[in-house]
């Protein structure tokens, strides 16, 4: 893996953007910002020790989130090919990146069932999903 310093204030990811790579914060602080513009929102910091992009380890795809350096910030980058050559080698490492990314599954599925009241504008974000994701519709319906 390598070493990349970013400066507070640097963005590090874009919402939107295509990726290969997650990264591990050796030392610093990040924001994860969801949105764009007035909407935007910071829903998670993440400090020493913490990883971020690790969907796009599973899934090379568009990224999530925007993600900002809040303190000067080093991290450790692994891409996408590099993870895949691990899992053989060293699967023992692939489980710690799958774990994180249940528990922030798991996370976000508390988050949402704590929305007061229910917000039906929140289906919506589940309708532009990657193909084979269930969708809200798609659990609802009688299959026929």
């Amino acid at each position: 893996m390598e070493t990349v310093r970013f400066k507070a204030g640097d963005v590090i990811l874009t919402e939107g953007e295509l990726g290969n790579s997650a990264f591990l914060v050796i030392s610093g602080s990040v924001e994860i910002i969801i949105g764009e513009g007035a909407k935007a929102r910071t829903v998670a910091t993440l400090k020493d020790g913490e990883v971020f992009g690790e969907m796009c380890l599973i899934q090379r795809g568009p990224r999530s989130a925007t993600v900002k350096a809040l303190t000067d910030t080093d991290c450790a980058i692994m891409y996408y090919d590099d993870f895949m050559a691990s899992m053989r080698e060293d699967p023992q490492l692939a489980m710690e990146f799958l774990e994180t990314l249940v528990a922030r599954l798991r996370k976000m599925n508390e988050m949402m069932e704590n929305l007061d009241p229910p917000r039906p504008a929140l289906a919506n974000v589940f309708r532009d999903r990657p193909p084979g994701v269930l969708s809200v519709d798609d659990e609802t319906s009688d299959g026929n």
